[in-house]
């Protein structure tokens, strides 16, 4: 972080930045492109997201199964880290343990870093926005913690859904060395759904809970669940999410 310092002070000193920053304008209109070239410039091992420790998987997996988010390889993706965004950083997030990773570019290519949740405000992976709820002291409940998927359907109408993933062991019987078993570990999706309604939230678990939160849309909640099991039973994440958005269609100047 000091070699970070220094190096900015001193291009501020001289003159050096904005000379370099004119010419770097001229050729684009971006403020992506430019903070991508402004990280190359300064070398990207000596900036502050750095800080964070090395990523281990601890996890087995024989089934095709992991703990993270979509996939466990990396892919594109902007972070919010103390106030300033990155962007495209390699990166996967791992559900299980609730953790950013990154993949740094040059010589640490080989490793990856666990991005200090405290200081991260939010992310974007797979064209999906995650905020970390409790960022800054923010007010939300006592059981809501860490990372969740944000969508806004209106200014207050706000779904969180809580991506996380069940762990069990798998003994493989078969495969017997000197009286020890060996094991592998297997993931399933288990998400949690909170809906942010006019400063309040509530949990979505069942069908009650949603009609306990909009009782005047009592029946066409009814009829969204009757018409719509195949898929609730396929993609819940996907079945909350179009039953969020159809009942926001139907409260008075909830549409944004």
């Amino acid at each position: 972080m000091k070699n970070y310092q220094k190096k900015y002070t001193s291009l501020i000193l001289f003159g050096v930045f904005f000379n370099i920053f004119s010419i770097h304008s001229q050729t684009s209109t971006s403020n992506n492109s430019l903070y991508n070239w402004f990280d190359k410039a300064f070398e990207k091992e000596n900036l502050p997201i750095y800080n964070g420790t090395r990523h281990i998987n601890y996890y087995r997996t024989l089934d095709n199964t992991h703990s993270y988010y979509v996939s466990a390889n990396y892919s594109s993706g902007d972070v919010e880290y103390e106030d300033q965004t990155y962007y495209n950083l390699d990166l996967k997030y791992d559900i299980n343990n609730d953790i950013l990773v990154f993949k740094p570019k040059g010589k640490f290519d080989y490793l990856g870093i666990n991005i200090i949740k405290e200081k991260t405000a939010s992310f974007t992976i797979q064209n999906k926005h995650f905020v970390n709820i409790n960022y800054n002291g923010a007010s939300c409940p006592d059981y809501m913690s860490g990372y969740y998927q944000e969508i806004v359907y209106s200014k207050n109408n706000i779904l969180y859904i809580k991506h996380h993933k069940n762990r069990s062991k798998v003994i493989d019987t078969k495969s017997v060395s000197d009286d020890v078993q060996n094991s592998t570990d297997t993931f399933t999706e288990k998400n949690e759904f909170v809906l942010k309604y006019k400063d309040t939230y509530y949990k979505i678990a069942s069908k009650s809970d949603v009609i306990k939160i909009f009782p005047e849309l009592k029946s066409k909640i009814k009829n969204y669940y009757s018409t719509n099991k195949q898929l609730e039973e396929v993609d819940n994440k996907v079945f909350v999410e179009n039953l969020i958005k159809e009942i926001n269609n139907f409260l008075p100047n909830e549409s944004k």
